[in-house]
């Protein structure tokens, strides 16, 4: 008996602890993202711009012997003679080794034993921008070392898949503009690597790594995770009327209308007008505060319609749906990340996400977003789930409660993080 109780005590008291875990870990809607002057890497690579940024951290990395060391191999290697002739042969040199992300990765909790005021900085900023969120339960060491990983991975994912066409999580509408293959790409990329050689960029020696990632990203027109930004402003209006909204009379916080591309030239498609009426309709009856238009540049490659843009211009425009009352998502690729962008805008809007929102589409959607399918989906791509209390409401609604660990940004995934 004194075991049993002596167990219920230890599991009371580990609630009890995870539960304040739980708690600190929570972001703040307050935070103030610091920026550098490219959105592509404030998006991307947040860990690398707060290492940037925060100056005592900063100086720190400048003198660490490990930091040092990688300083002065990858030095070498752009000084080095080159004589490439495809594009991937050509940024192989800025590629970042493994073991070079594994030896640094491991390097944190020595930098935290030295210097712990400036790194516990670095982790409560961390944790409050949310962008880290998967890791939030995590100690600072481990949220450092995973944080890391990722950033230095995600570059080597940009320089991979924009100079062989392989590896995108979206081939049909991630890959490449130009044949990766071809003599005017590799002329092309050799100027671009010709630019960052010879460039005289301040900092850790994955700067120009870094940068070269953002140019190849240009290059392919595939800067569509900075075009909107920020996101305050391009939904300034309706972000004005979030704080002024009575909550109490809504059931649901709003209404998510996922995108339908058109696979052709034109703005929008049929299934996309026809997933707008009913957001529309339910909109009329009071059922939710707001719309929520979720769907990026997608179909075909390269097209200048983001959905979300051309359906609020539809709802706007010829279903006579108040601007301020209609928010755009202009990043979503699939039906994961509709609904994963939807709760961060519900999140950074000031939306109450104790709330359940729901998403209206045609019955094909909604019963693939309510299966087993669905969830290995999102477990295989993001992680985790976005969502919770997913319920099919009626055939062509479907409710769910946010999860904030949708905040947290993924740079493998970098037209839309």
């Amino acid at each position: 008996m004194r075991f049993i109780r002596r167990g219920l005590l230890t599991v009371t008291l580990w609630g009890i602890l995870l539960s304040v875990a739980a708690q600190t870990a929570t972001p703040d809607r307050n935070y103030v993202f610091r920026q550098v002057n490219d959105q592509i890497l404030n998006r991307n690579f947040y860990f690398l711009v707060l290492l940037d940024k925060l100056p005592g951290i900063n100086r720190i990395l400048e003198k660490d012997t490990i930091m040092l060391r990688l300083g002065n191999v990858y030095r070498s290697r752009f000084a080095a003679p080159g004589n490439s002739r495809s594009a991937h042969q050509l940024v192989a040199p800025f590629l970042i080794d493994s073991e070079h992300i594994a030896a640094a990765a491991g390097n944190w909790k020595s930098l935290q034993q030295q210097y712990p005021a400036a790194l516990k900085e670095l982790t409560t900023e961390m944790r409050r921008s949310g962008l880290f969120q998967r890791y939030a339960g995590d100690e600072d060491t481990q949220l450092l070392s995973h944080a890391w990983q990722d950033a230095l991975e995600g570059i080597n994912y940009i320089l991979n898949a924009y100079t062989t066409n392989k590896g995108l999580r979206y081939p049909k509408i991630d890959s490449a503009i130009y044949a990766v293959n071809g003599p005017e790409y590799a002329r092309a990329v050799e100027g671009l690597v010709a630019k960052r050689r010879a460039g005289k960029e301040k900092g850790l020696f994955y700067q120009r790594t870094l940068r070269l990632a953002s140019d190849l990203l240009r290059l392919n027109n595939h800067d569509e995770c900075a075009r909107y930004e920020p996101m305050s402003g391009t939904n300034h209006n309706a972000y004005t009327q979030v704080s002024r909204t009575d909550w109490d009379k809504f059931r649901y916080s709003a209404i998510l209308i996922p995108g339908a591309g058109p696979g052709n030239k034109e703005p929008i498609s049929d299934f996309g007008k026809n997933r707008c009426r009913i957001g529309a309709e339910y909109f009329r009856k009071g059922g939710a505060a707001f719309i929520i238009v979720s769907g990026g540049h997608v179909h075909p490659i390269g097209t200048p319609y983001a959905e979300a843009t051309e359906m609020k211009k539809y709802l706007v425009n010829e279903l006579k749906i108040p601007a301020d009352a209609v928010i755009i998502e202009p990043y979503a690729r699939h039906t994961t990340t509709n609904v994963r962008n939807a709760v961060r805008l519900a999140w950074y809007s000031g939306m109450p996400t104790d709330k359940p929102m729901l998403c209206v589409s045609d019955a094909l959607q909604l019963s693939y977003i309510s299966s087993p399918v669905f969830i290995q989906r999102c477990m295989t791509e993001l992680g985790y789930m976005p969502a919770k209390a997913i319920t099919q409401e009626d055939l062509y609604f479907l409710s769910f409660k946010p999860q904030l660990i949708s905040l947290h940004a993924d740079a493998r995934d970098p037209l839309d993080p």
